[in-house]
């Protein structure tokens, strides 16, 4: 049999094209498009430890500012002519030693308290203190050391968090070092203060008036204690305290 060969290659290559014409989408819809590729989750960060941190107490919005260098004491009153015979100049004495021993704008208040008293009342070593006193627990305070804690970073559904810790060091303001010295010297006795009325007391002191306070304080810890002290002359003898 005779075949030829140019109709044998159109045939072949018609039925070629219909057999690739069938794999395609019926319609002339286009192939779907590839699945887009997921991302792998990112690794967890690691866990830390606690972090130290310092703790810092704003203070107050409007909060004035307290300033003890600031004043200066006006002139120490007297008794008057016909009480001298009365009564030693006892507040003249102790107006002086408040100058020398609380700082300006304690010393201030301290005078002006002295000032005010009248007739027998300049007369009254109570009241003369009383004055004092008062000036003494009105001082600017020694601002309080940041507070120690402990940072932790947010751990999956664990928020961040501070835990405050304990702060075993020694404070090393002069006001402690003074006031650890007067504890340390009066241990338990009846008079033996507290920190915190030692602290409050001799923040209103000068650095002479600190020191002179705690030779006071640490030789008479059971018969006059800190308010007996507050704002002594620099040597206190027993003749001169009885």
């Amino acid at each position: 049999m005779l075949v030829d060969r140019s109709k044998f290659l159109l045939m072949a290559s018609a039925l070629a094209a219909g057999s690739v014409a069938c794999d395609r989408e019926p319609f002339g819809r286009a192939p779907a498009p590839p699945a887009p590729a997921v991302a792998a989750p990112a690794p967890a960060p690691a866990a830390t430890g606690p972090i130290a941190v310092d703790i810092v107490e704003p203070a107050p919005v409007g909060a004035a500012s307290c300033d003890d260098s600031q004043g200066v004491p006006e002139e120490c009153p007297s008794v008057g002519p016909s009480d001298e015979g009365v009564c030693p100049d006892l507040i003249q004495k102790r107006c002086t030693e408040y100058k020398t021993a609380m700082k300006p704008r304690v010393a201030a208040q301290a005078v002006a308290c002295l000032r005010a008293l009248k007739g027998n009342e300049r007369c009254d070593p109570s009241r003369i203190g009383q004055c004092g006193h008062q000036a003494l627990m009105s001082a600017c305070q020694e601002p309080s050391r940041p507070k120690k804690g402990e940072y932790r970073a947010a751990q999956g559904t664990q928020p961040a968090s501070v835990t405050i810790t304990p702060d075993a060091s020694p404070e090393t303001s002069p006001v402690a070092a003074a006031c650890n010295g007067i504890l340390k010297a009066c241990g338990e006795r009846p008079l033996s203060p507290s920190q915190a009325d030692c602290r409050q007391t001799l923040a209103g002191l000068t650095e002479a008036g600190r020191a002179s306070m705690v030779e006071c304080v640490t030789q008479h810890c059971t018969d006059r204690g800190l308010i007996g002290c507050e704002a002594a002359p620099k040597l206190v003898s027993a003749r001169a305290t009885n």
